[in-house]
């Protein structure tokens, strides 16, 4: 099979899981941007978030588009079966045969884990661990029981939270982190040991895995809401100590509370009623099309810090350019003094606004 009919595969299969995904428990948000398929020369990559895009945000009907131009997207890969290390519970060889037909109690199914997180890859630290499910499970204790989690070597208490998978990822997804950040500087090892565990009735695990990831440094971008300045701390050190920007207008609000950067694109194509720009240095916050941009057409806004944007953060061109250097995938902003609505969890990697004491009760199903 060619790579261009691997990637069209595997586009038609996201956009149907998408299709009956989407009102599975609450509505997607009409989303501000649509990203158009990756060009057929680029790897397939299963879960860059851009494309989980793709599948959900074209079935929910968005008026606005926005399209790669040339840049490639640095987000997340899928890990999983093949690319994690495999930690099985038995042997993959013949088994004992079975007693009779009639007594043979019928096979359980199984339920493949994928990670969305790659190997050995460098993240920010607030990063969170995404395990994306091939069937929807309705036991998670097996689950979190099989997980260990270390940093340095040392064990840290990290927790579950049971998600839907808006972007047609898989039939629903676990995002894991601790209680606050993840330490900056820090070598991160999670083992699911499930293979052969009990996923719910008639469902059990097919695969374990082993993810190894490096955190960065504890890079934060603040986005302050009331004076429309954007600043940077690394490992407790202004780098950036002002920026001026332009947040989105009354009929299109930027959301509150903290983000993650999902994904980095060198440009990006933004379409909508009235416009149709290409802007530089683009960094993914939400499934619902919020970015960190540099937008050359709105430069007296940026100046003035007035907000006229369709909800994205507009930067000038040299500071987004300067940003686009600073900071990676799995780096928080946090937007504060701000009234409108909190990004929720499933929007991007909005976990950490749900409280920890909230957390820790497992999201769609209970962990404890």
């Amino acid at each position: 099979m060619s790579e261009s009919d691997a990637e069209r595969q595997l586009r038609e299969a996201l956009a149907a899981r998408a299709e009956s995904a989407v009102g599975d428990f609450r509505p997607v948000p009409a989303p501000r941007f649509l990203t158009e398929p990756a060009p057929a020369r680029r790897r397939v990559q299963w879960l860059a978030p851009v494309a989980a895009a793709v599948a959900v945000l074209g079935l929910v009907g968005g008026v606005l588009a926005v399209a790669g131009s040339g840049g490639s997207s640095t987000g997340p890969k899928v890990v999983g079966g093949h690319s994690a290390s495999t930690i099985g519970r038995g042997s993959d060889g013949p088994s004992t045969p079975a007693a009779s037909a009639t007594s043979a109690a019928p096979a359980a199914k199984t339920v493949h884990i994928k990670l969305y997180n790659g190997d050995n890859a460098t993240y920010g630290v607030a990063m969170p661990v995404v395990a994306i499910f091939s069937h929807r499970i309705s036991n998670a204790r097996p689950f979190v029981q099989a997980t260990k989690v270390t940093v340095n070597k040392k064990p840290i208490k990290a927790a579950w939270y049971f998600e839907q998978s808006v972007a047609g990822l898989g039939a629903m997804e676990a995002h894991l982190r601790p209680q606050h950040y993840w330490p900056a500087h820090a070598q991160v090892h999670v083992a699911l040991d499930t293979r052969g565990r009990a996923a719910g009735k008639g469902f059990t695990y097919d695969d374990s895995l082993t993810l190894d990831f490096r955190t960065g440094a504890r890079t934060i971008v603040t986005v302050d809401d009331k004076t429309n300045y954007l600043s940077v701390t690394s490992d407790a050190k202004t780098i950036v100590p002002s920026m001026p920007v332009s947040l989105g207008s009354a009929k299109t609000p930027t959301s509150s509370g903290t983000k993650v950067i999902m994904a980095k694109d060198a440009s990006v194509e933004l379409k909508g009623p009235g416009y149709d720009e290409v802007v530089s240095n683009a960094l993914r916050l939400t499934y619902s099309g919020e970015y960190i941009v540099g937008v050359p057409a709105d430069v007296n806004s940026v100046k003035r810090r007035i907000d006229r944007s369709n909800g994205c953060t507009d930067l000038l061109a040299g500071d987004a350019e300067q940003l686009y250097g600073l900071l990676q995938v799995g780096d928080p902003v946090e937007y504060q003094r701000s009234g409108t609505p909190t990004v929720p969890a499933w929007d991007g990697f909005g976990d950490w606004n749900v409280p920890w004491k909230i957390w820790l009760q497992g999201g769609l199903l209970p962990t404890s």
